[in-house]
C-alpha cells in the first residue's frame, strides 16, 4: 500500500537532541496539551487522551513532542498525555480511564495486540485513532497512522544484504536477527518483511541465521544478547536489528569483543535515531530506515480534529481499513546528511485528507 499524496522526503535535521529533551519534560507542555497531571476539558475544550508506550525506548519521546506541538494549532482540544511505561495492562486501564473521564477521542499507540479488546469496547462511544502500533481489529478505531512495517522490514534487510555484498565478506554469511517487542504490530510486521529477504538466501545457502530473538526494541537487551552470542562464536557477518536502539546495542557488544562494526560486521537498524545517524556517518552502522514518530503524532492530532469538528475520516477507497501511511526512506552514508533525527522534517506536511496545511516542526 502506498500513500496517494506525495510527501517530501524528510530533509535537514530537526533539532534531534532538543526535540527529545523537550518531549521528556525539558519545557512545560502547551496550554492545550497536559502531561497527565491535570484534569479534563475546561473552557469549552474537547478532552482528548493520548495514550502511548511512554518515553522508553527513546523513539517515543518525539511522538509525545509531536502531539504537544500539534495541539498548539488546535486550541479547541485539551490533550491529556499518559505514558504506560511499556505495560499493556496499564494501557488497558488508561483506555478505560479515558472513557470514564468523558474523553471525546483517544489517540492510541497500542503496546501490543492485547489492548484491542479495551479499545474496541471504548470505541463504541469514543472515536480512536491509532498511531505507530495498531490494534489487531480495524473496527476498534477510525484510522491508523503509521508506516508499512512489512515494507520497512524488507527495506531494512535488503539494505543490509547490499552492505554485505559490497563489503566483500565471504559467504555463507552468518546473520543475527534481532526482533522487537513480542506481539507489537511493528515487531511482527517488520520481522515478516525481513524474512521475505532472508529465507530465499538461506535456501540458496548464501546465509545462515545464527540467532533470531526478541530484544524488546531495547539497547541494553540487544547488547546482552549479542554479547552472549559472541561468547559462543565470533563468526558473525551481520546484525539486522528491527530498530536503531537494538542496532546501537549490537555495536556496543561488538566493540566490547574487539570486533569492528562496519568492517567485520554489518549492522543495520530502523527509525533514524540520532545516535544511529551519527554511527552511519562514522561507518559503524550501515543503514537505517526512517519511521517518523513526530509526524505520525502531528497527523493524529489533525485527524482527531477533523473527526470531532467535521466527522471527517479517511476515505475508504483511498485508505482501505483507514490506514494512512507515511513515506519511509532508507538512509545510508550517501544521504544521511539530508535526514533529520527520527526522520523529522523541518516542515510537517499536512495530513493528506481533511483540508489542513503544513506547519513548521517544533
Amino acid at each position: 500500500m502506498t500513500l496517494r499524496r506525495r510527501v517530501p522526503i524528510w530533509l535537514a535535521a530537526a533539532c534531534g537532541t532538543s526535540l527529545i529533551l523537550s518531549a521528556c519534560g525539558g519545557s512545560s507542555p502547551s496550554s492545550s496539551a497536559t502531561n497527565g497531571t491535570t484534569g479534563g476539558g475546561t473552557g469549552g475544550k474537547q478532552l482528548v487522551y493520548f495514550i502511548f508506550n511512554g518515553y522508553t525506548p527513546p523513539y517515543f519521546a518525539p511522538m509525545a513532542k509531536g502531539v504537544q506541538d500539534a495541539s498548539k494549532h488546535f486550541p479547541g482540544l485539551n490533550i491529556k498525555i499518559l505514558g504506560a511505561n511499556g505495560s499493556a495492562s496499564t494501557e488497558i486501564n488508561q483506555i478505560k480511564q479515558a472513557q470514564a473521564a468523558g474523553a471525546k477521542a483517544i489517540i492510541l499507540n497500542a503496546i501490543d495486540g492485547s489492548v484491542t479488546g479495551a479499545a474496541k469496547q471504548a470505541s463504541s462511544s469514543v472515536p480512536i485513532i491509532t498511531i505507530d502500533r495498531d490494534v489487531t481489529d480495524p473496527s476498534a478505531r477510525i484510522a491508523f497512522i503509521g508506516d508499512n512495517d512489512k515494507k520497512l522490514g524488507k527495506q531494512l534487510a535488503t539494505s543490509c544484504i547490499q552492505g554485505l555484498t559490497s563489503s566483500g565478506l565471504k559467504k555463507p554469511w552468518h546473520v543475527i536477527d534481532l526482533q522487537g517487542t513480542q506481539g507489537a504490530s511493528t515487531s511482527v510486521d517488520r520481522e515478516a518483511g525481513i524474512q521475505t529477504v532472508l529465507k530465499p538466501l538461506e535456501k540458496k545457502g548464501d546465509l545462515s541465521v545464527l540467532l533470531n530473538q526478541s530484544a524488546d526494541f531495547a539497547t541494553d537487551k540487544a547488547q546482552t544478547l549479542i554479547s552472549e552470542s559472541l561468547a559462543k562464536s565470533t563468526n558473525v557477518q551481520a546484525v539486522i536489528a528491527s530498530n536503531d536502539a537494538m542496532a546501537l546495542g549490537a555495536i556496543n557488544a561488538l566493540k566490547s569483543h574487539n570486533i569492528t562494526a562496519g568492517k567485520q560486521v554489518i549492522v543495520c537498524g530502523a527509525d533514524a535515531q540520532p545516535e544511529s545517524l551519527a554511527a552511519i556517518k562514522s561507518g559503524t552502522q550501515f543503514s537505517t530506515v526512517t519511521h517518523a514518530p513526530y509526524v505520525e503524532a502531528f497527523w493524529a492530532v489533525e485527524a482527531i480534529d477533523a473527526y470531532l469538528t467535521k466527522q471527517t475520516k479517511p476515505d475508504a477507497n483511498r485508505y482501505p481499513n483507514g490506514v494512512v501511511l507515511l513515506p519511509q526512506v532508507v538512509v545510508t552514508k550517501k544521504n544521511v546528511a539530508k535526514v533529520g533525527a527520527w526522520g523529522t522534517p523541518q516542515t510537517v506536511s499536512a495530513l493528506p485528507y481533511g483540508g489542513f496545511k503544513s506547519y513548521p516542526a517544533g
